[in-house]
């Protein structure tokens, strides 16, 4: 499957996106759009965060992680659980709307996992 097109989708759907990536387990980008090093880098950072925090909602009992936002000064980043480690990271400035950006991510996980499994 060709990425851009459904990344270029997501950003498109959601006003006051920024970029968007599809991330590994590892942390190493698919995909990025548009293609820039902070966006790669994020994804490697939060990789780490995001199966710690998978692995404390398993701990607990409260199944999978399909979703976390973080609510930075001049950023929201949405992480959307795509399937096998993998994940979907949404940057969107703060003056986007994080609710549009959460639904739009899992409209665009869901188109994506297929091409996971």
């Amino acid at each position: 499957m060709n990425f851009e097109e459904p990344m270029q989708r997501l950003l498109e759907d959601c006003p006051g996106a920024q970029g968007a990536a599809i991330v590994d387990p590892d942390g190493i980008p698919v995909v990025v759009t548009p293609r820039e090093g902070s966006l790669e880098t994020l994804g490697v950072e939060l990789a780490t965060i995001l199966r710690d925090l998978a692995e404390a909602a398993r701990e607990f009992q409260h199944g999978r992680l399909e979703q976390c936002s973080v609510f930075a000064e001049d950023a929201t980043i949405i992480l959307t659980t795509i399937t096998g480690g993998y994940f979907l990271v949404l940057v969107m400035g703060r003056d986007g709307l994080a609710g549009k950006g959460r639904f739009q991510s899992r409209l665009a996980g869901a188109r994506l996992y297929s091409e996971f499994i």
